[in-house]
């Protein structure tokens, strides 16, 4: 249950303890035990796109950033975050050229569906589970690569969305997409990536299945907290 406050949308029971940490470990929800909704962040998540993103800035930016820095200070954050930490200041020359870049048939043949994500998406319609995006990326470009892929969400919350206000690490994407759903976050499970998506979605007091990268190497810290994969192709935390 949830409600509206001036500070967006919070559930009445944030601060409770209604799950466990072997709860959120097993990816079961804490209330039915299974889950109602998956929340799927998108760059990392359930598309293989960093490299090419990385890439991407670097050019729009005209600065360095090498593989090692892009992972460790860039994933996870939004465009207007990652412009600002590069080169100093939001240009919006900058940011128009990256929105451009971004829906470019180049850029899109670069992007690849994570192993076993449109599987999982197919078998998660056939279960009337719903699933919706929560990520920090543009929405031209997300909505892009799903029309691109033939795959289908029930929605899309995206980075330069207006609402809501805050982004990850912010519990804040993630509350609102499960009230949009109409769904309980703790009866939800995320599947997430960077050490930002992935304190976002604990914040949040929602289960996350945390798929390793170079981004969260070492964040043992988040990582406990999480069911860890490789990849999507195991369905046993989305459909329990």
């Amino acid at each position: 249950m949830s409600r509206v406050t001036s500070h967006g949308i919070r559930p009445l029971f944030l601060h409770s303890r209604l799950f466990t940490l072997a709860t959120m470990c097993l990816g079961v929800t804490a209330k039915t035990g299974k889950p109602r909704a998956i929340l799927f962040d998108f760059d990392g998540s359930l598309a293989q796109s960093e490299e090419a993103h990385r890439k991407r800035f670097v050019a729009a930016c005209g600065v360095e950033c090498d593989v090692d820095r892009w992972m460790d200070h860039c994933v996870g954050h939004s465009t207007e975050w990652i412009v600002d930490y590069l080169t100093g200041a939001c240009e919006p020359a900058v940011l128009d050229d990256l929105r451009a870049r971004a829906t470019s048939e180049a850029f899109f043949a670069d992007v690849e569906l994570t192993a076993g994500a449109r599987e999982l998406l197919e078998a998660l319609g056939d279960a009337g589970v719903p699933c919706a995006i929560v990520s920090s990326g543009l929405r031209a470009y997300i909505e892009g690569c799903l029309a691109r892929w033939g795959l289908e969400v029930a929605f899309v919350v995206a980075g330069d969305d207006a609402e809501p206000a805050e982004h990850k690490p912010s519990p804040e994407p993630y509350l609102y997409a499960a009230a949009k759903l109409g769904v309980d976050p703790l009866d939800c499970v995320c599947v997430e990536d960077s050490p930002s998506g992935i304190e976002a979605a604990l914040a949040a007091g929602i289960p996350c299945v945390a798929l390793r990268n170079p981004a969260n190497a070492g964040r043992g810290d988040l990582l406990g907290r999480c069911t860890v994969a490789d990849d999507l192709r195991d369905r046993t935390p989305f459909l329990a």
